[in-house]
């Protein structure tokens, strides 16, 4: 787009172009115009208002002038193109930057236009030089639409040229003003100039000016054509766009329809005829009436409608062709002409799913609030309470909590655990679970509130693009809990009272083991003793023998009771069962009891039915009548009766009773008897005695056999009757007999005998008795000299103690198996440690035998013999 500039001669100085030329350029220079000139130019081709821009510029410098160009780069990079090495002496100016210099809001500034443009001029034509300018501010400001602004600019230059004298030649494109309603603003272009001229050739009068009016027609011309060019566009925009309205609207995935006034459907698109299955024929053409379900609602429509109501979302229902029934929502208004109605103009959105779904949210609302169960409803990434029911509201103690975020309504939830599950809900998607969630909670007046939930966290199905919920259903366990852990500390402190009972039973273990040992070591050299002398047949002091021999029975008795409390509290009791009649066992224990019941000079009966035929362990049953009799003449007055009774219940069991005339037992005391260390109320004397254990060994020896042991008694001052009922077959856990009494040994039986223990007197008497039976017997009291010994003896068999000085028994047997190198020897260990652990380890060690003192003086022998 270019301004103003003076017409150059083209003819004589660019090559022909076709351009018209209204203006001869020596009619200029002549001064027939006066020493200035203020032209316009109107123009299509850019190209050629270029050239003749050039050709003024030489122009000037024919005459020794100067020009002034003040132009968009790009324009001046063209001229200087096309002036190349012409001498021509140009001022090069910026048009924006110039504009920049003295526009004020938009608006060209008199005192800065005259400080910047009037002051180039003006040094320009000093000298009275022959100046040629070339601009290009109006022109932008014309491409920018601020035609009074390039009005106003060029009044400026007029204004410059009355002080200085410089040609100055204005050019316009015909785009400038396409319209007439520019033709005002044209024309008063056209009036700040002197000539003005165009593209198109005209035929001049000889005196040369040329008539501003043909201009300005021309002008007006140009607009018309151009006005006609975009009213043939515009016509065909104009049908374009009602073919693509019509497909538009016949295609459109939204039901449409027209309706007339009278109700009669006059249109309808596709997409409404598929929603209803219906043909065009089926459909347009008859009363819309007739496809709504409710009549009522359709005319209610039609009413509103009619007053020029608009409809949004009207819901609606219709009937298809198949007979279903449709859930629409109507959006609707009427066109009106004149004050009547025309037609009315429908949109039909199927919304039966959208309804299913809305009452499938209510009916979930419905049940989240009738819940017998806390449950509530979180919408959003904030976890805005939707909807809580009772329940809940209950459960944290808190009323008016819809519509508040979860923090705002908890803030000391932020971060704890139940923030970061829904936290985790919310970004997964993933329903979550926990089964004990902690929770904490402040009420009103600050106080602080612990609960234990079990929280269920599911999300909500929804659409891309909805907002994500949660449904939170939580059921309070705080009692489960509590109890839990009350049980929980309950079980912790039995394990601890268990722990603690069982290092009391080892230490109650381990200090009965180590009573029975120091009790079995006196009491073995005695029965070696008494051994002895049966076999040398002293009869001497026959009856204080046998005072001694029961005695010391009663001794070993009474530590057997004693060691075999922990076998009985874990059933280790063990049965060596024969087929014997009844009477034996029951004899030895009449015997094993006269002693205490001649001292405090009871009247025993013993009832016995011949010829009772049992099996079981006779050493055991005996145990436990002599315990049965025992406790009848411990709890017995002086002078008492006892009976002992023994008969075949039935061809399957026997029945044993032992009763007494004695001080009788309460029910309390009754229940108890059977228990271990249970005793009765006892005298500060203690003359009833005891341990307490006897009657709990009876019941476990008996159980054992397979039977049962009943007390009975009519209450305290009335006696007592304890009552066994033993199976008269032997239980499957029995054991064989111990053989009979050993012999003494042939000259080709002997065996050497290697005998180490401290217990001198035991040891010596032990000796004294193999020896008796014919045996080779070297004894030592302490293991390093009878290790010493070994090599040269070579002994069969070697008993040794376990508790030994320097080394112990376990040590000793290890170190012999080594000296002997193969030798065949069997190794006894003999101890007053008679527990399970101890046999075990002496086992491990290498023993072949666990003897537990006061040991038997036939098994040892026994066990000699057997050797090889």
């Amino acid at each position: 787009m270019l301004s103003c500039c003076v017409v150059p001669d083209t003819r004589a100085h660019l090559p022909a172009q076709g351009v018209g030329v209204l203006i001869r350029s020596e009619d200029l220079l002549s001064g027939k115009y006066g020493k200035s000139g203020h032209f316009v130019r109107f123009y299509d081709d850019g190209d050629i208002v270029m050239d003749e821009v050039a050709a003024f510029l030489i122009q000037a410098a024919g005459t020794g002038g100067k020009g002034i160009v003040i132009a968009t780069p790009d324009h001046v990079d063209v001229l200087r193109r096309r002036l190349g090495t012409a001498a021509v002496r140009v001022a090069w100016m910026d048009a924006d930057a110039m504009l920049a210099r003295f526009m004020v809001d938009g608006w060209p500034d008199a005192a800065r236009f005259e400080a910047t443009v009037g002051n180039a001029v003006a040094a320009a034509c000093a000298g009275g030089a022959t100046v040629h300018a070339f601009g290009e501010m109006v022109a932008l400001l014309c491409a920018r639409g601020a035609h009074d602004a390039a009005l106003r600019l060029e009044a400026l230059w007029n204004d410059l040229a009355q002080r200085q004298s410089f040609s100055l030649f204005c050019a316009y494109p015909w785009n400038a003003f396409p319209t007439p309603d520019l033709a005002h603003a044209f024309r008063r272009v056209c009036a700040e100039h002197d000539h003005a001229c165009a593209d198109t050739a005209l035929d001049l009068a000889a005196a040369g000016d040329v008539d501003i009016d043909r201009v300005r027609l021309e002008q007006e011309v140009r607009a018309l054509r151009s006005e006609v060019a975009r009213y043939r566009d515009s016509d065909k925009a104009l049908r374009r766009s009602e073919r693509e309205l019509a497909d538009f609207v016949e295609n459109a995935v939204e039901g449409l329809h027209r309706v007339g006034a009278d109700g009669t459907i006059l249109w309808a698109n596709r997409a409404e005829l598929q929603m209803l299955g219906y043909g065009w024929e089926e459909y347009v053409g008859h009363n819309i009436a007739e496809f709504h379900v409710d009549r009522p609602v359709i005319d209610d429509i039609v009413a509103r409608l009619s007053r020029g109501d608009t409809l949004y979302d009207h819901p609606a229902r219709l009937r298809c062709k198949d007979g279903s029934i449709r859930h629409v929502l109507i959006h609707s208004n009427g066109s009106f002409e004149e004050g009547q109605l025309r037609y009315t103009r429908c949109f039909t959105r199927d919304a039966t799913e959208r309804r299913e779904r809305d009452l499938a949210l209510r009916q979930r609302d419905r049940m989240l609030l009738g819940a017998p169960v806390a449950a509530t409803l979180l919408m959003g990434p904030d976890f805005i309470f939707r909807l809580a029911n009772r329940c809940y509201r209950d459960l944290v103690g808190r009323d008016g909590i819809e519509g508040q975020p979860l923090l705002q309504a908890f803030p000391e939830w932020r971060g704890g655990e139940i923030h970061h599950l829904l936290a985790q809900v919310h970004a997964t998607g993933r329903a979550a679970r926990a089964e004990e969630l902690r929770v904490v909670w402040r009420d009103a007046a600050g106080g602080e509130h612990e609960r234990f939930l079990k929280f269920s966290v599911e999300p909500l199905a929804v659409e891309e693009g909805e907002e994500r919920g949660m449904i939170v259903v939580a059921v309070d366990v705080t009692e489960q809990v509590r109890t839990r852990q009350e049980i929980e500390r309950a079980h912790a402190e039995r394990a601890e009272l268990l722990a603690e009972l069982t290092a009391a039973n080892r230490t109650k273990d381990e200090f009965l083991a180590m009573l029975g040992h120091e009790l079995r070591n006196p009491l073995s050299p005695i029965v070696s003793a008494l051994e002895l002398i049966r076999l040398r047949g002293e009869t001497g002091a026959e009856r204080e023998r046998g005072i001694i021999e029961r005695q010391v029975q009663h001794l070993v008795r009474l530590v057997d009771d004693l060691l075999d409390v922990s076998r009985v509290t874990r059933g280790k009791v063990e049965l060596k069962c024969e087929r014997i009649e009844l009477a034996q066992p029951l004899g030895k224990a009449v015997e094993m009891a006269r002693p205490l019941l001649a001292q405090h000079r009871h009247h025993l009966d013993v009832e016995i039915e011949p010829g009772l035929v049992w099996e079981g362990d006779p050493m055991r049953l005996a145990q436990v009548v002599s315990n049965l009799l025992t406790n009848a003449a411990r709890y017995t007055p002086p002078g008492g009766r006892v009976r002992l009774r023994a008969r075949g219940e039935d061809d399957a069991s026997v029945r044993l009773s032992v009763t007494d005339t004695g001080i009788g037992m309460t029910p309390e005391l009754r229940a108890h008897v059977f228990d271990l260390f249970f005793q009765g109320q006892r005298n500060i004397d203690r003359a009833e005695g005891g341990l307490g254990i006897g009657l709990a060994l009876v019941k476990n020896i008996v159980e054992l056999h397979g039977g049962r042991v009943e007390a009975h008694s009519d209450g305290p001052g009335a006696g007592s009757e304890f009552v066994v009922l033993l199976p008269r077959r032997a239980p499957a856990a029995c054991l064989a007999p111990d053989v009979a009494p050993a012999r003494p040994a042939s000259a080709a039986e002997r065996r050497r005998v290697l005998l180490v223990d401290d217990n001198v007197d035991g040891a010596d008497t032990l000796a004294r008795l193999l020896a008796a039976h014919g045996h080779e017997v070297r004894v030592f009291h302490e293991p390093v000299a009878a290790l010493a010994a070994v090599p040269a003896f070579l002994p069969d068999m070697a008993v040794l103690d376990i508790g030994l000085p320097v080394l112990d028994g376990y040590e000793m047997a290890r170190r012999l198996r080594v000296l002997l190198d193969g030798h065949p020897c069997r190794l006894v260990a003999l101890t007053g440690y008679g527990l399970d652990a101890d046999r075990e380890r002496s086992a491990e060690a290498g023993f072949d035998r666990h003897l537990v003192k006061p040991v038997n003086p036939d098994l040892v022998v026994r066990l000699v013999a057997d050797v090889g």
